[in-house]
């Protein structure tokens, strides 16, 4: 059995080092999920206003960094992401599952935009 596999049956966290600073959001995908379709990542995240630079690419939830995007075959509670979508591998071949994530991140900017209207307004 993989080791990683294993340890994440048995809900025990990974060891991650102290002094290497978290970024401030994160991605969930599978652990055999192909993320070399960079073109696409990058769109998504860009439409959120979130720099891939900004990211950290894991299988499974981290304290601390906001999710911006779950892309794993099985999501699990509690669902925090601003957007949950198919795999990415899924996302090029079906386009019923890329038009749910495009509806999403049009509600997200939406959000995003009238909060932002929201704070203005209050000043």
């Amino acid at each position: 059995m993989d080791k990683i596999a294993f340890l994440d049956a048995m809900n025990i966290t990974r060891w991650r080092c102290a002094d290497k600073p978290l970024k401030p959001y994160l991605v969930l995908h599978d652990i055999d999920a192909d993320l070399s379709d960079q073109t696409l990542i990058n769109d998504v995240l860009g439409l959120l206003n979130i720099d891939i630079e900004q990211c950290e690419f894991d299988c499974e939830m981290v304290k601390g960094p906001q999710v911006v995007w779950d892309m794993r075959k099985v999501k699990t509670r509690p669902r925090v992401a601003w957007v949950v979508s198919a795999p990415i591998n899924k996302l090029s071949t079906e386009p019923d599952e890329k038009r749910q994530l495009w509806q999403q991140i049009i509600l997200q900017i939406n959000k995003s935009h009238e909060d932002t209207g929201d704070r203005h307004a209050q000043h």
